[in-house]
């Protein structure tokens, strides 16, 4: 950390803060709680899914032509909102869907303001001769914080949102105070404001390295546009950003619809409420270690193994899915787990590696854009088959039909795995005519 420039410090702290929610444990269950019915909370997600898509890459080209702090700035003031609306958000009342709607349009537009920005902001920073070795070291530094960050805030914001354990708490310090459940509802939403606070400041610490051109806003927003299609003309015309993005939105694809459904995966495992905190928390715990473990591959290995190694964890962990064992079968989950991690450091570190300076928040924003899109197609997919299959009446005998549809749909996901992989591969190999290897280097 001390090798490291004031961007890069900020950088990791930001990426900490914005990050690591505390209502994450319990996101499904919140909405629920709110008085949202799961149709609404699906409905939600695409709205923010939408909004991401529709703002990803303008906003990476502003902040190339108007200042990555900037941009940066705007995506802290925007979660300040996201979470402010949802503390004055009356629990159960008749516009709860329209608050919520709001704040998955400020989440998605606070989302794609930072995304590209901030790691431009830190990347730029770090002396050329030192670049790749300083940004590889920056990157295991985000993953080991992230990893502890979610560790603290998966345990804490689990419990706090615990009625029984709140008012157990409450009562063994010897207070005569009763929380009823739409208070602890928000207790997880007011620990995630403080940290949003804490956001805005990080963010206006940081330091512009990037000059901007000096031009009207109006102009800049032309500007931006222009420099998204430019930027499509060069990660069409070069094949490694192509293959580096290609491979990010179909295996960040699988892995995000994962993390999306994954209530309702612990609930077919059987596994209690109370304990999913804890169990993002070992997960957490495992990721520090795959990020000393990034640092060192990337060094060592070839993309190709690299990439080879989040294929055979992203395949492991689809079986796992499919397989859908009981109790101890969450322990084989921890492959999916991990595979999201490798697959974040290699895609940035090569990404940054082959994309010039003066395009890099806009090259990284198209890469955002492009793996939102695949993850809102592919989880609008999952659910039009589990609804279909539900809606066949194949599980009206058994006690939970619904569930029971989610759980047969999981047993597809290793063959569509399988089937992407090779279309992916096949792919790169005709077209290209080279290794991945030789491709990214």
């Amino acid at each position: 950390m001390h090798s490291m420039n004031k961007n890069n410090r900020l950088f990791i702290l930001f990426r900490v803060l914005f990050n690591c929610r505390f209502y994450y444990p319990i996101y499904l269950v919140m909405f629920l709680d709110f008085g949202l019915t799961i149709s609404e909370f699906a409905t939600l997600n695409l709205v923010w899914a939408i909004s991401i898509i529709l703002l990803e890459v303008p906003s990476g080209a502003l902040a190339d032509q108007l200042g990555r702090k900037k941009l940066v700035v705007i995506s802290a003031i925007l979660m300040v909102a996201e979470i402010g609306i949802l503390l004055i958000t009356p629990v159960g009342s008749g516009i709860v869907f329209w608050m919520f709607f709001i704040n998955r349009i400020l989440s998605g537009a606070a989302e794609a303001a930072a995304s590209g920005a901030d790691e431009a902001l830190a990347y730029d920073s770090i002396p050329i001769k030192s670049r790749e070795n300083t940004w590889k070291r920056t990157m295991k530094n985000v993953m080991i914080m992230m990893s502890v960050g979610f560790v603290i805030s998966s345990i804490i914001g689990a419990l706090v949102y615990s009625e029984e354990f709140i008012n157990g708490l409450v009562s063994m310090i010897g207070l005569d105070i009763t929380f009823s459940k739409e208070q602890t509802l928000k207790f997880p939403l007011f620990l995630n404001f403080i940290t949003s606070i804490g956001v805005l400041i990080v963010a206006l610490k940081f330091e512009e390295q990037h000059i901007p051109k000096n031009q009207k806003k109006l102009h800049a927003v032309k500007e931006s546009f222009s420099g998204t299609l430019s930027a499509g003309r060069w990660i069409l015309n070069t094949p490694s950003a192509t293959v580096l993005i290609l491979i990010g939105l179909f295996y960040d694809s699988i892995v995000r619809v994962f993390y999306t459904v994954l209530s309702n995966v612990y609930r077919v495992l059987k596994i209690p409420e109370w304990s999913w905190g804890f169990v993002g928390a070992v997960a957490s715990i495992v990721g520090i270690g795959v990020a000393i473990t990034c640092e060192k591959m990337a060094n060592k290995f070839t993309p190709t193994v690299n990439f080879g190694v989040v294929t055979l964890l992203t395949f492991l962990g689809c079986l796992a899915l499919s397989a859908a064992i009981p109790g101890w079968g969450i322990l084989l989950l921890l492959p999916m787990f991990t595979s999201m991690r490798f697959l974040q450091y290699f895609l940035s570190h090569y990404l940054n590696k082959v994309t010039p300076s003066e395009q890099r928040a806009t090259v990284l924003s198209f890469k955002g854009l492009t793996m939102n899109l695949a993850f809102g197609i592919l989880t609008q997919i999952f659910g039009i088959l589990t609804a279909q299959i539900y809606l066949s009446g194949k599980f009206d005998s058994m006690i939970d039909p619904e569930l029971e549809s989610f759980k047969y749909c999981l047993k597809w996901w290793p063959l569509y795995f399988i089937v992407g992989c090779l279309c992916l591969h096949l792919f790169i190999r005709i077209k290209y005519r080279r290794s991945l290897t030789q491709i990214i280097k």
